[in-house]
């Protein structure tokens, strides 16, 4: 147990096996009827332990935003009313996003800067363009993809202006978004407390790409902006 003022609350001991299961059968039965007789089945094996996940980070990541399960589905030809998954983001000071995700292929976590705003995109280009800094960049994606960290793939087919098509960082300028991530799929741990410390472990994984993004990016300066 943990303790939340002067009420105990259950410590983070993983996601039950139950939560695989429960999406599988999701993607057959995506209906509201089934998931309503289904919600508390929803809320043990899934919700909660999520809830409890983040309360367990909060200290050190800060405040944490979970995703609804209702899919918005007025602008999709998929009319499904319900997610096959469970995500939660957190939203750093500087800009950086920490995002855990949980589905029926298992967990994956990720860090960086998301869907970033005009002016950060802006400022990422320029810092990417520079010789130094983009060659940082370079760098420091390498050192963690040997350390089995992907990063998305560019949003842009085509080099943006006023950069040359033949920029040796050409693929890094396509991006509108920053980020590394680890797939973990369903390891043992899933199930046990040692999930907190894995998914923690590649949070901080992405800490050298926060800090290059902090340094050279920032927040966005914009009005009314969430970044």
């Amino acid at each position: 147990m943990a303790a939340v003022g002067n009420v105990a609350v259950p410590a983070f001991s993983g996601w039950p096996k139950d939560a695989i299961d429960f999406f599988d059968t999701l993607e057959e039965n995506n209906n509201r009827e089934w998931f309503l007789e289904n919600r508390a089945r929803y809320d043990r094996s899934i919700r909660e332990p999520m809830e409890l996940f983040l309360a367990s980070v909060e200290a050190e990541f800060g405040h944490s935003h979970l995703f609804r399960p209702n899919r918005d589905t007025r602008f999709a030809k998929d009319k499904s009313p319900y997610k096959t998954n469970i995500g939660a983001v957190i939203r750093r000071a500087d800009g950086a996003i920490a995002y855990v995700h949980l589905d029926q292929a298992g967990v994956m976590a990720a860090s960086g800067y998301y869907m970033m705003a005009p002016d950060q995109i802006a400022r990422f280009r320029a810092a990417a363009a520079d010789h130094e800094t983009g060659a940082a960049l370079v760098a420091l994606l390498a050192t963690a993809a040997k350390a089995g960290l992907g990063h998305g793939e560019p949003a842009l087919k085509r080099v943006p202006p006023p950069y040359p098509k033949d920029h040796p960082r050409a693929d890094l300028l396509k991006h509108k978004s920053m980020t590394l991530y680890r797939n973990f799929g369903q390891p043992a741990w899933l199930h046990t407390a040692k999930a907190r410390e894995q998914i923690v472990a590649a949070w901080r994984g992405c800490g050298n790409l926060n800090d290059w993004l902090a340094k050279h990016v920032g927040p966005s300066e914009l009005p009314d902006s969430h970044r």
